[in-house]
């Protein structure tokens, strides 16, 4: 027997004769007391409706810290539901888990081949509009819309014995994911397809077919309702038999999510060994809404804002406010709906987890498209999460959240890609922006000032910078100060021509591979994935700030009008040498003769410079925050000064 098969089973009994329906007093009594008669005639008949639902409240300490507070409401592992779409969310976790583990980029376009029976076909997304073939491209689909096929593919590229033994191993030995969403059988969905990885038509990875030699549990009774249709759309008088379908406990699935959302929240072993960019690439898209979408681009029509948002809006097709936010995966078939979700106000400041199951058919009838979904499903996720929002507005709270992470995975969707130069005029605020390739010369001395001030600063570094071993210190010094550290470029190319702009010096796969140097090395000091990307040379056209958009980055550069980002330059240079009074006079000047001043600004400086420039104008930077400090100016974050609130 296989051995993991064998753990599997052990746990799997010790985990079913602890199992037991859970209710807590205080969500059954919260929801009755505010519910209204339909939502009371649901959660009164559990035989009907089979309703499972977990409310999660989150707090945070001082440092930002969450714990969790789970109630329940008939939540029993035991008590089967399909969970149809949600089995989709740890598939694409653990996509992005076998890459890393490969050291294939999520952008690299994959193709998958014809295979085992004739019932197999060539995925082959042809499509450029609908954006490259790639694991990233199928996990976008995923989120956005709860596309089928990026789901099989997916399923194709991990194969069927890797998702358990992965999901296995982690703690989760009652998932079943053993069906592609395709006309199979049992046996044909235990073999996968040969896989091919490609860049600029040259092979990265090969992967052949392969088949699940694991076996399962089939020996508990799933059925389901009074009758069915078949196959050929002829009913049968007998329920629906679901022991080998999919299978995905309501509390796997929800802490399934809570270990990407809140990795630090749950054991080591539970989680999904992803990098930063990783994760932040799935708040994106697991936040974003279909119209925000450029690649793959959708019909809003059909696919409306709250399509795949079920608690508080989908009934009603109703609209998300701009500052709410919503991190989730739904299912629904077989006449249940499901939905598991993380909801974020970064206006309000108010952050829960909700999820939940309803099966809503009265005539007991399966397979005959014919369930109450509008009538009772969509109405009770909306009432039941309008409920817990309301509840959780007046909640006291020991801190208010700090939701940059989630509003930045967000920041920029649904709009044209821009390149962002300054902040709010109206306010009073500069963000000191210091960049760095090859030289790191001021940094200890930067960070000494900075903290003596007590002025938080934004670092862009290159791939190059955190690769280089003498400069591990600065950028362990700054990340321990609290200053935002960012992406420059993985080796400072020149994206385009100094002469005529238009004319870029990369390919698009060029741009990427190099800024995931960047983002790889920044990962290696646990440095989370930053929104904010600024280029190389500071040197950029439309062409590179549409292709940092399609990463769902934000392209931002100096603010112009002085000369702070001239302290590189050295006597050499002749004409273009500006030594330390010239930069300072001209911010100086700026600050005293445009009437927002310099409210908003990015003030660029270099880290370090070349050693021919012996008047280094970071031994100006005191004086200079100072000075500004005098004339009533807050220096921010990037972030803090491009946010929205």
């Amino acid at each position: 027997m296989h051995r993991l098969y064998a753990a599997f089973l052990c746990l799997l009994c010790c985990t079913t004769a602890a199992a037991q329906q859970r209710t807590d007093k205080f969500l059954e009594k919260l929801l009755m007391e505010r519910g209204s008669p339909l939502l009371k005639h649901i959660l009164q008949h559990p035989d009907s409706f089979q309703v499972q639902l977990i409310y999660t409240q989150i707090n945070r300490d001082a440092r930002n810290r969450p714990t969790f507070k789970h109630y329940y409401f008939q939540v029993d592992n035991k008590k089967y539901f399909n969970p149809a779409s949600t089995v989709k969310m740890p598939l694409a976790f653990l996509a992005l888990e076998k890459l890393n583990k490969l050291g294939i980029d999520k952008y690299t376009p994959m193709l998958t081949d014809s295979g085992y029976a004739a019932q197999t076909r060539v995925w082959m997304d042809t499509s450029s509009a609908n954006g490259l073939p790639s694991i990233a491209n199928y996990i976008k689909k995923v989120f956005l819309v709860s596309d089928n096929d990026a789901y099989n593919r997916l399923y194709e590229f991990i194969g069927q014995q890797t998702i358990h033994e992965q999901l296995w191993a982690k703690g989760y030995p009652e998932m079943r994911i053993v069906r592609r969403f395709v006309s199979m059988n049992e046996d044909q969905n235990r073999h996968t397809n040969p896989i091919r990885f490609e860049r600029d038509g040259k092979p990265v990875y090969s992967q052949p077919a392969a088949v699940s030699t694991l076996q399962y549990d089939f020996s508990r009774e799933l059925l389901v309702g009074k009758g069915h249709m078949n196959k050929d759309e002829q009913l049968v008088n007998t329920p629906m038999d679901f022991t080998r379908h999919n299978n995905a406990p309501l509390a796997d699935l929800q802490q399934i999510l809570q270990s990407v959302l809140f990795p630090g929240s749950v054991p080591a072993g539970k989680r999904f060994n992803l990098t930063n960019d990783d994760y932040r690439f799935l708040y994106r898209y697991m936040g974003a809404l279909p119209h925000e979408s450029r690649k793959p681009g959708y019909d809003t029509t059909e696919f409306f804002d709250s399509y795949t948002k079920f608690f508080r809006f989908k009934a009603g097709k109703g609209k998300i406010p701009p500052y709410y936010r919503v991190f989730n995966k739904t299912g629904w078939s077989y006449g249940f709906l499901t939905d598991v979700a993380y909801h974020a106000d970064f206006k309000h400041k108010t952050e829960f987890m909700v999820s939940g199951s309803i099966y809503v058919n009265r005539d007991g009838v399966l397979n005959d498209n014919k369930y109450e979904y509008e009538e009772d499903g969509y109405p009770f996720f909306k009432e039941v999460g309008n409920i817990l929002y309301d509840y959780e507005l007046q909640r006291k709270r020991p801190h208010a959240p700090d939701l940059q992470v989630f509003e930045d995975a967000v920041a920029g969707l649904g709009e044209a890609p821009k390149a962002i130069t300054r902040g709010d005029t109206a306010k009073k605020q500069v963000a000191l922006v210091f960049t760095g390739h090859e030289f790191a010369d001021g940094g200890l001395y930067i960070a000494d000032v900075l903290k003596k001030n007590r002025v938080p600063a934004s670092f862009f570094l290159t791939g190059t910078f955190y690769e280089t071993a003498a400069f591990a210190p600065i950028i362990e010094r700054l990340k321990q100060d609290g200053h935002y550290l960012a992406a420059h470029s993985g080796r400072h190319l020149l994206y385009c021509d100094w002469g005529k702009r238009d004319s870029l010096l990369v390919t698009h796969r060029e741009f990427e591979e190099d800024l995931a140097l960047n983002y790889k090395a920044m990962d290696r000091f646990g440095i989370p994935a930053a929104h904010y990307f600024l280029p190389p040379y500071e040197w950029y056209n439309d062409s590179i700030v549409k292709w940092t958009a399609d990463l769902g980055l934000q392209l931002v550069n100096f603010s112009p009008g002085t000369r702070s980002n001239a302290d590189y330059t050295y006597p050499e240079m002749g004409k273009n040498y500006r030594n330390s009074e010239n930069i300072t006079e001209s911010v100086t000047t700026f600050e005293n003769q445009r009437p927002a001043g310099l409210n908003g600004f990015i003030l660029l400086l270099h880290i370090g410079t070349d050693p021919r420039r012996i008047d280094k104008f970071y031994f100006q930077l005191n004086k200079l925050i100072r000075y500004l400090q005098s004339k009533e100016y807050v220096f921010v974050t990037i972030p803090r000064l491009l946010s929205k609130q």
